[in-house]
């Protein structure tokens, strides 16, 4: 195991009415989107509007589903003007359907003042908001003049009200602020504003003062009215205030204000600087969600506002059993679909027993796998699965496509087989200190048969690609292979692997340092396995195995008592390209609460073909399917589409 995220999503879900599996999020929904507005209508159609990154017009798309808003005609309804008001910073649109007709309100700056921002108004008469045509009906007063924006319009027990961002002129106020006031028209408000909530805690003023962004959700007899804080990078997080639905929204005292974020910051999975979110429901109306934006990475060159990649993202909202929101962590990125067969070695065609680590130094996910020679000629039965090297591939889209990089810089001294010694199996796992340590299956020479001694030896590298100091451990027997090297919660290591002597169990062995290793035993043996993959997820310890039936899986509390589930995983044929057999040596990584399973097929070794030996039946192939548990079973759909999105670890 490479990776590890101690997550608690199990418990997250559990605090959700309806199973997050009735909605399933392709995020992010619209790629350099930010400030996203969504609504849906009585027809059946999501109306979505949000900034687009040259702050320079409006767009208004449809769709039936969340999902497709991506792919939905971006019709542009209105452009800036070419000076004077409206000509510049067009941001933060709105699309609301008041008695009847379409208002949109947006904010503006002017090209000769561009910081001098107002709140403007667009409407439209035509029950089709895509075609118009929409006027324009002006500034939007709100008592005084002062930078403004971010308005929204709700209506609650037959008032309307309008809620928006903008500097105050009361005494010793700084940066922006929320207000709310009564609308008498869609165009108008009436009465004076009330002050709802200014910057005052420290995760509101990191870099700039801000509240800015309101959005209102009423549910449970309460209105709860999100807002967003800080300067728009990674430390951009939303606050939330409360009032009960049947009090005086206008007097400030009928609100309380959280004093923590409700939505910042994940690095676990990798969403940043999450906010200036709406509210909608899913189609059926049965289920809340939050539509926001957030950046796929923390850090950002120069000006915030001027990088473009703030994403539209939505995930649904959990509710407490006290009837509050509980809008947890920005959810990870599903990510691309991932190619299938992921990945062929173009040298040897023998990719095999692959382990995936993040390369901080390449900024890319790595591949490290045993290269068999497949297509080597004139090599008997046996031989070709010897003198391989150990591969190295990598992916420069968090995993859904790999290209072959080299071969991994190993060396070994003349006892162990020096440069004619086989190459198997690696894991490779990084310490405290930053020093890479890779636990190698070592054959010493090429042979024809099994006769002969196999060990696991410890290698470090500063860098992934050169690997010295090599150290066989002493373990069981002389015949161990397939190391799988995990963390202990309390501190020190404990690795798994594959005794052949003793019927092919899996043993473990302890270290404090990664370097001296205690043997403890017999870990599972009541089937022949090898290849085993140990991980942390979902609250508990998960082994996977390979017993050429597919990959046994066992579960434990204590990562010491094994349970084994009745059904193994890959063990029927998929039906994607080279994955029509059965699944073998595996690796898992789990990222943003997600487990990926990596696993090699030998696809020429189907339809009667098995026992066949020919360079069709030797080559082997790498995929990828996302793991998914429920009751305590782990389970994988090879033939849907795996959407993947691996995350730097932090």
């Amino acid at each position: 195991m490479t990776q590890l995220r101690f997550l608690g999503a199990a418990a997250l879900a559990a605090l959700c009415h309806l199973p997050a599996a009735q909605a399933q999020f392709d995020n992010p929904l619209v790629r350099q989107r930010a400030d996203p507005h969504v609504t849906l209508q009585p027809d059946g159609w999501y109306y979505y509007t949000a900034t687009v990154p040259e702050y320079d017009r409006i767009e208004v798309r449809r769709a039936r589903s969340l999902n497709d808003l991506e792919k939905a005609d971006a019709n542009v309804i209105w452009r800036k003007h070419a000076a004077g008001p409206m000509s510049h910073h067009i941001w933060a649109p709105e699309l609301h359907r008041i008695d009847g007709k379409w208002y949109l309100y947006f904010t503006a700056g002017r090209a000769d003042a561009i910081w001098e921002i107002r709140l403007y108004v667009l409407e439209c008469e035509s029950d089709d908001p895509l075609r118009g045509p929409w006027k324009e009906r002006g500034q939007l007063n709100t008592g005084w003049e002062s930078f403004a924006l971010d308005a929204t319009t709700f209506a609650l027990n037959d008032r309307r009200y309008l809620v928006w961002t903008q500097r105050g002129t009361e005494r010793g106020l700084k940066g922006t602020n929320i207000y709310i006031a009564r609308m008498d028209t869609p165009l108008s408000i009436v009465g004076p504003a009330t002050l709802l909530t200014k910057p005052e805690h420290a995760w509101e003023r990191v870099k700039y003062d801000v509240n800015e962004a309101p959005a209102v959700l009423p549910k449970n007899g309460r209105v709860f009215l999100t807002y967003s804080a800080s300067a728009t990078d990674a430390n951009y997080a939303m606050g939330m205030l409360t009032a009960r639905a049947d009090a005086d929204l206008l007097s400030a005292a009928s609100w309380t204000k959280s004093a923590q974020p409700v939505l910042a910051s994940s690095a676990a999975n990798g969403q940043y600087g999450p906010g200036h979110n709406s509210f909608t429901t899913t189609p059926d109306g049965k289920a809340d969600v939050m539509v926001y934006h957030a950046r796929n990475y923390a850090d950002i060159a120069g000006d915030p506002l001027k990088d473009p990649n703030r994403h539209t993202r939505a995930q649904l909202v959990h509710w407490r059993a006290d009837g509050t929101p509980d809008f947890g962590a920005p959810v990870a990125d599903r990510g691309k679909v991932a190619a299938k067969p992921l990945f062929r070695d173009p040298v040897t065609d023998g990719a095999a027993d692959p382990v995936v680590v993040w390369n901080p130094d390449r900024k890319r996910w790595w591949m490290f796998y045993t290269a068999r020679r497949a297509n080597a000629p004139g090599l008997p039965a046996i031989a070709w699965v010897h003198g391989t090297r150990i591969g190295i591939a990598e992916s420069a889209d968090h995993g859904a496509t790999w290209q072959y990089v080299d071969t991994a810089d190993i060396g070994l001294p003349a006892e162990m087989g020096g440069a004619e010694a086989t190459h198997w199996a690696p894991d490779v796992v990084r310490a405290a200190d930053g020093t890479w340590h890779m636990f190698l299956t070592v054959v010493p020479g090429v042979f024809t048969d099994w006769k002969h001694p196999r060990r696991i030896v410890h290698l470090s590298s500063a860098d992934l690609r050169t690997w010295r100091k090599p150290q066989p451990l002493m373990l069981a027997t002389d015949r161990v292979i397939d190391a799988s090297v995990v963390p202990l919660p309390a501190g020190g290591w404990r690795m798994w692997y594959n005794d052949e002597v003793d019927n092919k169990a899996i043993r473990y062995a302890d270290s404090p340092d990664l370097h001296t290793w205690t043997d403890r035993g017999k870990a599972a043996g009541d089937q022949a396995g090898e290849g085993p993959k140990v991980f942390r997820w979902r609250d508990a310890w998960w082994m996977i195995t390979d017993v050429w039936r597919g990959l046994a899986v066992y579960r434990s509390d204590d990562a010491l008592s094994w349970r084994r589930q009745p059904a193994n995983l890959l063990q029927v044929p998929g039906k994607g390209a080279d994955d029509e057999v059965i699944g073998g040596h595996p690796d898992v990584v789990i990222s943003g609460g997600r487990a990926f399973l990596f696993y090699f097929t030998h696809p020429g070794r189907r339809n009667g073909l098995e026992k066949a030996d020919g360079p069709e039946q030797r080559r082997s192939s790498i995929q990828v399917v996302e793991l998914t548990e429920s009751a305590g079973i782990l389970s994988a759909d090879r033939d849907a589409p795996t959407r993947i999105n691996l995350i730097p670890p932090q």
